[in-house]
């Protein structure tokens, strides 16, 4: 069956969003009535939201009644793939981030995708025992067996967010992770902040509103092809999971990565934080590098976002490795270590996250980086809590090198693993850059 759910309720995402900003047109110009028009308008979206409502229900109940009809009652002796026998009872075992996720990846590859839920399930009770089939089996029975994949249900992809948190630098800073069940998430967002009066007795207060925009976060697919060696998926041990978590992880971790820092945006990809950032926050560097310049330069980026009443509760850097090591190694005139607090984590009283996601060969002499700081408790994460698996033992991909490689020769597994996500800010202010920043150990005459 085709995912027909996902674009029922992205339709249904935006008709509500148009919906809200009819209402708030009239509530915002005096509480007025709905025009004709704008009624006429409302009146269609609602007929409208009232028909998604139902196909959406209807999907959701056809999906639940195929995926129980696949679900195995008890273990199968001898069934797809496996020898008679499971794994004998044990306890359960308390998993780190990502385990769960890699387990049904391995079900699934192990499986070639042949059997549907039934075999994927069975699979998982004969290799890692009904301990944890039972802990899985309430979940399984919600994946579906999709044209293109299977559809892992919302606990599965929630452990390999969990998982994706400390790979990826804007996750790990503390971006806010929204789930977006819908494949659409709507919030109010600040473009300026409110202005409190001093008033005298039965003086009048004049009305003072937050200048708001609207944060509109919508599903966008990012799709990894990860190669797993056959060996690795025979071999049973929580090793080789974490090794196949590890695959799949690094894979969808750089792509996210790449884009939340330095994404231009378009109608398929979201724009990351290079590109989010308001261009009054947006500074190039002194052009002498020295340890004031630099003091100044970092001071350009928090002043960016505390000049602009942004809450900073949640503030930090994310930079790239050559520019950790410069700061590591800044000394003063006096020889003493500009920044110390580096070996700590911090830059000064923030902490940072370095990533080669930031470059350092940017500029006509290939030597700048970029520095970002941001208030990451503003940085909102919509995922869609739907992760798409599909596996092929006979597919070619291209390699890092630009080779192109067959999974079959290579006695390997593909791996196609497809995620719905966006990013947004609260705060226009939220988030500064300093570009330019030709910082690299030794830029300080002297040094």
């Amino acid at each position: 069956m085709a995912d027909r759910i996902t674009p029922l309720r992205a339709r249904q995402g935006t008709v509500l969003a148009e919906m809200e900003t009819i209402v708030n047109t009239a509530a915002n110009d005096g509480d007025r009535e709905m025009t004709a028009e704008e009624a006429s308008r409302y009146d269609a979206l609602r007929a409208e939201d009232d028909r998604l409502t139902a196909n959406i229900a209807r999907e959701v109940d056809l999906e639940r009644r195929q995926a129980s009809a696949a679900r195995p009652i008890a273990p199968l002796p001898g069934a797809y793939g496996a020898t008679a026998g499971t794994a004998p009872a044990q306890a359960a075992d308390k998993l780190d981030p990502g385990v769960k996720f890699s387990r049904f990846v391995r079900a699934v590859a192990a499986t070639k995708g042949h059997g549907g839920m039934r075999a994927v399930a069975d699979y998982a009770e004969k290799t890692w025992g009904s301990a944890f089939a039972l802990q899985a089996a309430d979940n399984m029975q919600e994946s579906v067996d999709v044209q293109g994949g299977f559809l892992v249900n919302e606990d599965y992809s929630t452990d390999l967010i969990d998982a994706l948190r400390p790979a990826v630098a804007v996750r790990r800073m503390g971006a806010v992770s929204m789930p977006m069940p819908n494949g659409n998430m709507t919030h109010r967002k600040k473009t300026a902040t409110t202005s409190a009066q001093w008033v005298g007795e039965r003086d009048p207060i004049m009305p003072s509103a937050p200048s708001v925009g609207v944060l509109k976060l919508s599903a966008k697919k990012l799709a990894a092809l990860v190669p797993i060696t056959n060996d690795l998926l025979r071999f049973n041990s929580i090793r080789s999971d974490a090794l196949v978590r590890d695959d799949v992880v690094r894979e969808v971790g750089i792509a996210e990565d790449q884009t939340f820092i330095r994404g231009a945006g378009s109608a398929f990809a979201p724009a990351g934080l290079r590109y989010m950032a308001a261009a009054a926050n947006i500074f190039a560097a002194t052009a002498t590098v020295s340890v004031q310049g630099v003091r100044s330069d970092l001071s350009k980026l928090r002043l960016g976002l505390s000049r602009n009443n942004v809450p900073m509760t949640r503030c930090g850097y994310i930079i790239n490795p050559t520019l950790k090591e410069f700061l590591e190694q800044l000394q003063t005139s006096t020889g003493a270590l500009a920044f110390p607090e580096i070996a700590q984590g911090r830059i000064g009283s923030y902490p940072f996250a370095e990533t080669t996601s930031v470059p350092d060969n940017l500029g006509d002499a290939g030597n700048q980086s970029e520095v970002y700081f941001a208030d990451f408790s503003q940085i909102m994460i919509g995922d869609a809590m739907q992760t798409t698996l599909a596996v092929s033992t006979e597919a070619s991909y291209v390699d890092n090198e630009g080779k192109t490689r067959s999974a079959f020769q290579n006695d390997e597994t593909l791996v196609r693993v497809i995620e719905q996500v966006d990013i947004g800010t609260r705060y226009d202010a939220a988030i500064s850059v300093l570009t330019g920043a030709a910082w690299f150990p030794g830029a300080v005459a002297g040094q």
